[in-house]
């Protein structure tokens, strides 16, 4: 049974024999990649990605991963970035896991913008939506979450929590977008509290858990988000 005991920061794993850019290639093709190579942001996006991709040999040994990640994201497309979403870090994410043997990953989307990687993705899909895609995509942001007032966003995080518990998986990714607090860029509607429920709601789910942090720009909102983690308690997978 994976141990349930905590570490802060950075965890030196044995999953250095990985290499990232066969996992890339798996998602983007090669044109793609030799594309984004030639930004000044490649270095950056690899590394996250080696990051990412840590984390799937690490849930074997805890039960709760959580990866702050830069210049990937769930926006980009197999031949196309969006935002600041250089390769698909979710999809390279489930990739991986599949490798390893897991067949029944759901994924938890909550961000500010809105995401085609269901599309490209071989994983059960959870948004603030339900299990339901929406139809309607504007300047690729999240109507539904920049529309909802913060008990009734609460209210639909629980259910989707409950649709995911029912659902029963091996392992739950959280692609949890900090720009949805109100002290971020996005002007979210979530304060403190909201985050913390989140959190609480989340860590219930009885299974093994990977949190991939992303979308933020303060660092004091990020560490009020990993504190929140640090005092709920983790229920063993």
């Amino acid at each position: 049974m994976p141990s349930s005991k905590r570490v802060r920061g950075p965890v030196h794993s044995t999953a250095q024999h990985i290499n990232p850019e066969s996992y890339i290639l798996k998602i983007h093709s090669r044109k793609y990649y030799e594309k984004v190579k030639n930004t000044p942001f490649f270095k950056v996006a690899y590394e996250s990605i080696r990051c990412v991709l840590t984390s799937a040999e690490e849930i074997e040994n805890y039960n709760l991963v959580i990866v702050p990640t830069t210049a990937t994201g769930h926006q980009a497309e197999r031949e196309k970035w969006r935002g600041y979403s250089f390769f698909n870090d979710i999809t390279i994410l489930v990739e991986r896991l599949k490798d390893k043997g897991y067949e029944k990953i759901a994924v938890l989307e909550t961000d500010a913008h809105h995401s085609d990687t269901y599309r490209i993705c071989s994983a059960s899909f959870y948004c603030i939506n339900g299990d339901r895609k929406c139809e309607v995509v504007q300047e690729m942001k999240c109507r539904i979450s920049r529309g909802l007032d913060k008990e009734d966003y609460l209210k639909r995080f629980s259910r989707v929590v409950d649709l995911i518990m029912d659902d029963n998986p091996e392992i739950v990714i959280w692609y949890l977008g900090q720009d949805l607090h109100e002290l971020e860029y996005s002007g979210g509607g979530l304060d403190d509290d909201a985050f913390r429920a989140m959190i609480e709601k989340f860590m219930r789910i009885e299974t093994r858990k990977i949190v991939i942090i992303s979308s933020g720009t303060r660092e004091d909102v990020f560490e009020r988000i990993i504190s929140f983690f640090e005092s709920v308690p983790i229920i063993s997978a």
